[in-house]
């Protein structure tokens, strides 16, 4: 799977020490979904809390990397990020037959009846 942003918590691509995240900037534009141990047990501090996992196990958490300030033994899972913020601005124009003007007729929705009310 290529590196990028599939919408809302994505599946990882990228396996990351967590020597890594603490001791660099490279993966601060990304986000984790889940953190994962090898053969012994991890720990890893995230905004001031000290969480461990056990040997062979895992936990799903959503984690910016720049959070992370220090690791033991902890593989995070992460994906980049670039442009995860909250959508803004404008999406359209006030018709709405601007927003179906670049869809073929047959992607276009149908209001039958009720004065366009319904769907």
């Amino acid at each position: 799977m290529a590196g990028g942003n599939y919408g809302g918590n994505s599946i990882p691509t990228q396996a990351v020490e967590g020597y890594d995240l603490v001791n660099t900037t490279t993966y601060d534009s990304y986000n984790c979904t889940k953190i994962v141990t090898s053969g012994a047990a991890a720990t890893f501090t995230y905004q001031g809390l000290t969480l461990g996992i056990e040997a062979g196990g895992s936990m799903d958490f959503i984690v910016n990397p720049a959070g992370v300030t220090a690791s033991d033994k902890a593989i995070f899972l992460c994906y980049p990020c670039n442009g995860c913020g909250l959508m803004s601005g404008t999406t359209g124009g006030g018709d709405p037959a601007e927003y179906y003007s670049g869809t073929s007729a047959q992607f276009r929705p149908t209001i039958i009846g009720g004065g366009g009310l319904n769907s």
